[in-house]
């Protein structure tokens, strides 16, 4: 029969062996974004960043691409530790998620169009009579700035940076609106397609805005750890060394 000795002495390697498994589960951080975000040039980028910072702070990473609009979902019901990717004023349009006060990157929103001589250098100049203008859905910026300014036609959305570039081709809208490594990456791809997107070309940019990660209202005091040891990187050069480096879809 087990002593009282023995078994106390199992009852606290149980107990250990939970509370190792609780820090385990507590040192793994799952950010998320668009999937169009994921497989650009930023998603590689942002993932070479957040790698190094939550490694550096003695944390796991892991970087999910989900579907358009999922994102939002994910992160304001728990699912997920928070988004990876979003604007300073989405603080005003989330309720359980708060913002790293430190950006990692700058990023441009370009005006493309189909075979036209258009131009368009913000988002007031998109203000035009029967212009049909889209997004992406879960652009917040995007979608913020067109529907406070265009009315007739609304502007429209789409699940996907393809889908968006297939309808311009199609003239089924005149200006699709979009990240610009985001549409470099989809329309490399498109391009196996067919040659005619290499007819589909920038009309101006609209708008420059700095990127931050967004965190669960739990991680307040890693949020505040990760934007210091962002800062840090950004001192020593590392945030644009990492832009190069190689990505997880390499």
């Amino acid at each position: 029969m087990f002593s009282q000795y023995n078994i106390r002495n199992i009852l606290l390697i149980f107990l250990a062996t939970l509370s190792s498994c609780a820090i385990a589960v507590d040192t793994k951080i799952v950010l998320v974004s668009s999937e169009d975000t994921y497989h650009s040039k930023y998603g590689c980028w942002l993932y070479n960043i957040y790698s190094e910072a939550f490694s550096r702070l003695g944390y796991k990473f892991l970087y999910q691409g989900v579907p358009g609009g999922r994102a939002p979902i994910l992160a304001e019901d728990g699912s997920v530790d928070g988004e990876i990717h979003r604007a300073f004023e989405y603080q005003q349009q989330t309720t359980n998620l708060i913002r790293v006060n430190e950006s990692h990157f700058n990023v441009t929103i370009e005006a493309y169009v189909y075979d036209n001589r258009s131009k368009y250098n913000s988002w007031h100049s998109l203000d035009k009579e029967g212009l049909r203008v889209e997004f992406r859905r879960g652009s917040k910026r995007a979608e913020d700035a067109l529907s406070k300014l265009i009315t007739s036609p609304l502007p429209t959305e789409v699940n996907t940076t393809e889908q968006g570039l297939k309808k311009l081709i199609k003239g089924r809208v005149d200006v699709f609106v979009e990240q610009t490594l985001v549409f470099d990456r989809s329309k490399h791809a498109l391009l196996a397609e067919s040659t005619e997107y290499n007819k589909i070309y920038s009309a101006g940019i609209v708008d420059t805005l700095a990127g931050y990660a967004y965190l669960n209202k739990k991680h307040s005091r890693l949020a505040k750890d990760l934007a210091l040891m962002l800062k840090k990187m950004k001192a020593e050069g590392r945030v644009v060394q990492l832009k190069e480096q190689f990505c997880y879809y390499d």
